[in-house]
């Protein structure tokens, strides 16, 4: 009878030891895409190009629509990296984020146009998206610049003797620089009274100008597009027909509260 409640005390310590285990927990994994909402993942894409195409990204990068495979977000972390893929043809393209917009209702992206075209987008202009968060990016980091290349020392430069200096012709008299913004055409009738209109982007394409305008004009008068050939060419949207520039400046600011951005332009 000792041994047998020896024997259960011994069974009772052992289970106890068993429930004593230590259990290591499973560290929860969580990126920083699982916290974006569905909305800033899923609508409608669009493409940037001029007059965009040379200035500043929200970042500080210069925008090259031709040839960087970038794009514009609302939201996302700069540098962050997406695949955007088109609902309607099913074509995806990765693309990083450096910009902030598009700042139309609706829309969830804004691509540049190299990136638009491997998705078939630039025909249509607009087309229902998809996003998938590759890579989280950081507001702070920037790709980091290349590393410069040595020069080789140049040899040194044998000193000539000084020579008589020929007889310089005048400087013939200087060009003056024309204005920043001219008319398309100048009246040669000076009773003509000039007219101003305020242009809010220009297209490669003429089927965004025209959903530009078909948009605008919901709420505009005087809309109109301009197609302007250069060496390729652009169709200008623009706004307005008034007599006096204080009009056409207030007009301007309106439009630019809708994240247009805009300039005034003469249009006779």
């Amino acid at each position: 009878m000792r041994r047998f409640a020896v024997l259960i005390a011994a069974l009772a310590l052992l289970s106890a030891c068993g429930h004593g285990k230590a259990r290591a927990n499973i560290p929860s994994t969580s990126s920083q895409s699982a916290k974006i909402p569905s909305s800033e993942l899923e609508g409608v894409a669009s493409y940037y190009a001029e007059p965009y195409h040379g200035r500043r990204t929200a970042n500080g990068e210069i925008f090259d629509t031709y040839n960087g495979m970038t794009a514009a977000h609302k939201t996302l972390p700069f540098n962050t990296v997406v695949r955007v893929k088109n609902l309607n043809n099913g074509e995806e393209v990765d693309v990083r984020i450096n910009d902030r917009g598009p700042f139309i209702k609706g829309r969830v992206i804004d691509l540049s146009l190299i990136a638009a075209k491997q998705i078939d987008l630039v025909r249509a202009g607009i087309a229902p998206v998809k996003l998938q968060v590759l890579k989280d990016g950081s507001p702070t980091t920037k790709p980091a610049a290349p590393a410069p290349v040595p020069v080789a020392p140049s040899p040194p430069v044998p000193v000539s003797p000084p020579t008589v200096p020929a007889p310089v012709e005048p400087d013939p008299a200087p060009v003056q620089p024309l204005p920043q913004l001219v008319a398309e055409s100048v009246p040669s009738d000076p009773g003509i009274l000039p007219t101003y209109g305020v242009q809010v982007g220009a297209f490669q394409t003429e089927s965004a100008a025209i959903r530009l305008r078909d948009d605008l004009a919901l709420r505009y008068m005087n809309v109109s597009i301009l197609s302007i050939l250069t060496d390729q060419t652009l169709y200008r949207v623009r706004v307005g027909n008034v007599m006096d520039i204080s009009s056409a400046e207030q007009l301007a600011r309106q439009l630019r509260d809708e994240h247009f951005n805009t300039f005034i332009v003469r249009l006779n």
